[in-house]
Order: structure tokens, then C-alpha cells, then sequence
């Protein structure tokens, strides 16, 4: 692979970004957190890709977490720490408001910082290798809601949430499946084989409605006197008046396959 920390490939209709710190088993320094904002902006963009891919380099890790030999840097005070806050918050938030779905492919290590980019993404398919932790408490430090916390306990309730952010214990791949956490878990030699098949039968859906539900599925979590209510009828709108509702209507009762096109 090339040599940047953070990379993105493009394989229409699926994009890849990569944690490319195999060395350091794609611990994530400031930089990473800096660009992964813009990479999830590109794909954005582009409208030849339906789904987003996350996944690290190498055979021992998704994410270990935060690069902490960078602490003592970018977190060396109340000002470098508030930025370093900003920047993580910023890229997580990217990939939590993508309208594009985001499935994140896990392997061995997914710790701290790896949990929180995980928990941002709408689907999670893992390895039977995977070990998930959050080690906060071991390092006094907090997550805030930003970084994940709020997320977390959407996935896996208050209770696992307190138990999981609290003792800091180290999760299997079967353990996170039950409190949530992860929809699937597969046999680690065919996780990309499993993972690219799964997010090309995602692809071949509605983008507009998928774009609908991650929003509903969003707004779902505040209070209802704070959900846009707006928003979420123009979204409505929007699916019933699109050229894939008809083409969804019209395959239907012409028993085929809808071709989507995302209008």
C-alpha cells in the first residue's frame, strides 16, 4: 500500500478508507483525524459511490485507538487538548452524517479511538479475532459525547455502556455481537469476501431511501420536541417524488431488479 497514514480508494460503487499504520496497528494520530473529515467529504461528492467501507491495514488491527506517544504534543494543554478534541469530533461527526451508508470492517484490535470511529458508522461486520475496548479509565481520560459516548449507549444501552466505559475490559468479537455493538461476525478469512458482498447488496438499494432512514434513524435518538420535523417530512417528500420510487413500483409489479439511481 502506499505510504499515507489515511487513504482512500474508489471502487464504484463502493469506497475504501484505509487506517494505513500497520506498524502501529493504525493507532490514529492528529493528522489522520485531520484528513479523515475531508476523505469522507470526497466521497460525499461523488455520486459513482453508494457506500462507504472503513477498514486497517494489516493483520492485527482495525483501529488501536488514539496515537498516545502523540499526547504529550497535542494534548499538552487546555488549548492544544480543546483542538485535538475539535478535530476528532469533527471527523467522527463526518462519518455519522454522511448520507451514505458507512459499514466498518473489523479485525483484531478495535480499541478507543477505533470504537469510536466504529460507533459512528451505521453497520459494523467483525472477525471472530476482534477485541474491543475502551481503555479511558486506565488512562484518565474521559470520552465525551462527541467522541462516542452518547453513540455508544444508543447501541448498547446505558447499562453496558456504564460497564464497557468504566472497567475497561477487553470485549470478544461474540460479546460485542450481544450487547449490539456489531451486527455480524464472521470467520476472519472471509470477512472481505463477506463484507464486499454485503455492502454491494447495500449499494444496489434506493440511495434516497437509505439517506431517509439514516436521518429518521438519527433524529430518532433526541428528544421529540427536538427532532426537525421539517427536515423529515421534506424527506418524505422527497423519496415519494424521486424517479426510484417509480422505478421501484415499476419493478415490483415487473418482477425485476430496480435499477436506482439516486434521483
Amino acid at each position: 500500500m502506499p505510504d499515507q497514514p489515511l487513504l482512500l480508494q474508489k471502487e464504484p460503487p463502493l469506497a475504501w478508507i484505509t487506517f494505513n499504520r500497520p506498524e502501529r496497528r493504525n493507532a490514529v494520530s492528529l493528522e489522520m483525524w485531520q484528513t479523515l473529515s475531508d476523505l469522507v467529504a470526497q466521497v460525499a461528492e461523488d455520486d459513482t459511490l453508494r457506500v462507504l467501507l472503513i477498514r486497517g491495514a494489516g493483520e492485527e488491527a482495525f483501529i488501536s485507538g488514539a496515537d498516545i506517544s502523540q499526547f504529550g504534543q497535542v494534548r499538552s494543554g487546555p488549548t492544544a487538548t480543546v483542538e485535538y478534541d475539535r478535530a476528532t469530533a469533527t471527523a467522527l461527526t463526518a462519518l455519522m452524517h454522511l448520507e451514505k451508508p458507512v459499514i466498518a470492517m473489523i479485525h483484531g484490535f478495535c480499541f478507543g479511538g477505533g470504537c469510536s470511529v466504529a460507533a459512528m458508522c451505521d453497520l459494523r461486520l467483525c472477525a471472530e479475532d476482534a477485541r474491543f475496548s475502551i481503555p479511558a479509565a486506565r488512562l484518565g481520560i474521559a470520552y465525551g459525547l462527541e467522541r462516542g459516548a452518547e453513540r455508544l449507549v444508543q447501541l448498547v444501552g446505558a447499562a453496558n455502556a456504564a460497564e464497557i466505559l468504566m472497567t475497561a475490559r477487553v470485549y470478544t468479537a461474540q460479546e460485542a455481537h450481544h450487547m449490539g455493538f456489531v451486527n455480524r461476525v464472521v470467520p476472519k478469512a472471509e470477512l472481505e469476501t463477506y463484507t464486499r458482498d454485503y455492502a454491494a447488496k447495500l449499494a444496489s438499494n434506493a440511495p434516497l431511501s437509505i439517506a431517509a432512514h439514516k436521518f429518521f434513524i438519527r433524529e430518532s435518538g433526541k428528544a421529540a420536541h427536538l427532532r426537525d420535523q421539517e427536515a423529515s417530512r421534506a424527506w418524505l417528500a422527497r423519496c415519494f417524488a424521486s424517479d426510484d420510487y417509480k422505478e421501484g413500483v415499476a419493478a415490483f409489479m415487473e418482477k425485476r431488479r430496480p435499477q436506482f439511481r439516486g434521483k
